[in-house]
């Protein structure tokens, strides 16, 4: 999967509906015609079954478990790229998937100091730069409500955010499928009130398209790629390359 840093130069050109700032973003690729890419939608496809047993029985007809799958397979895709980011960056082994275990848990990474990662995805129609610049329908960096404040729940660290280029109904025809990691938020960010809130929501990639209580962090506010590195850098993580 090919990465490349990019900057979005949210004022290149000047647009007074956009907030001045240059956002540092990872760039992947994945190919879709590689002769792996059957593993990562088999992956969707038991995620989604994880999920929605009842809808994804013996019975379930190609096109429901085409739907199902393709419901997975952005969030599939997104722990992936950031997965091997991470890894490239910061070396072998620095970071591992977690299992998934509940309908309810998030695709999670686990560093190897023992930090999580949640990682979650959107597709914005109106295209990745939109998604980060628009000082009006800024896109948001989420995690679950319960996950800061509840002790019985999982405790996350790091919230990851993916926004994709290539929209969600042309995963499977796209012989490339294109995705940004933008960066995230740390817990202490999203437990801090002047940068968080807290809103009702069906999150894009929530996978039992339910009403969820999420605290939120406006893109806008966020780290972005630079600032995920400089987060890693803190925990005595040393970048060696892309």
């Amino acid at each position: 999967m090919p990465f490349q840093h990019e900057t979005i130069q949210c004022q290149n050109p000047t647009n007074n509906y956009f907030i001045d700032r240059n956002f540092v973003v990872v760039r992947c690729e994945f190919d879709n015609k590689h002769k792996k890419a059957p593993i990562f939608y088999e992956k969707a496809w038991d995620l989604a079954r994880q999920v929605n047993p009842h809808k994804a029985n013996d019975a379930t007809s190609i096109r429901d478990k085409e739907r199902l799958t393709l419901d997975a397979l952005g969030g599939v895709l997104a722990e992936h790229g950031w997965y091997y980011y991470i890894n490239r960056t910061f070396g072998k082994n620095t970071v591992e998937h977690t299992e998934f275990n509940s309908a309810t848990a998030q695709i999670d990474l686990r560093l190897s100091n023992g930090k999580t990662i949640e990682v979650r995805s959107s597709f914005p129609r109106n295209g990745v730069k939109f998604a980060i610049c628009n000082e009006r329908y800024n896109f948001k960096n989420i995690c679950k409500y319960d996950n800061l404040y509840k002790p019985s729940e999982i405790d996350k660290d790091f919230f990851a955010s993916v926004l994709f280029e290539t929209q969600k109904n042309d995963l499977f025809s796209s012989e490339i499928i294109v995705f940004y990691l933008i960066g995230g938020s740390t817990k202490e960010m999203m437990m801090n009130n002047h940068l968080s809130f807290v809103t009702d929501l069906v999150a894009e990639d929530d996978l039992t398209k339910e009403k969820t209580r999420y605290k939120v962090i406006y893109l806008k506010d966020a780290l972005d790629i630079s600032g995920f590195e400089e987060y890693m850098n803190t925990m005595g993580y040393i970048k060696i390359g892309m």
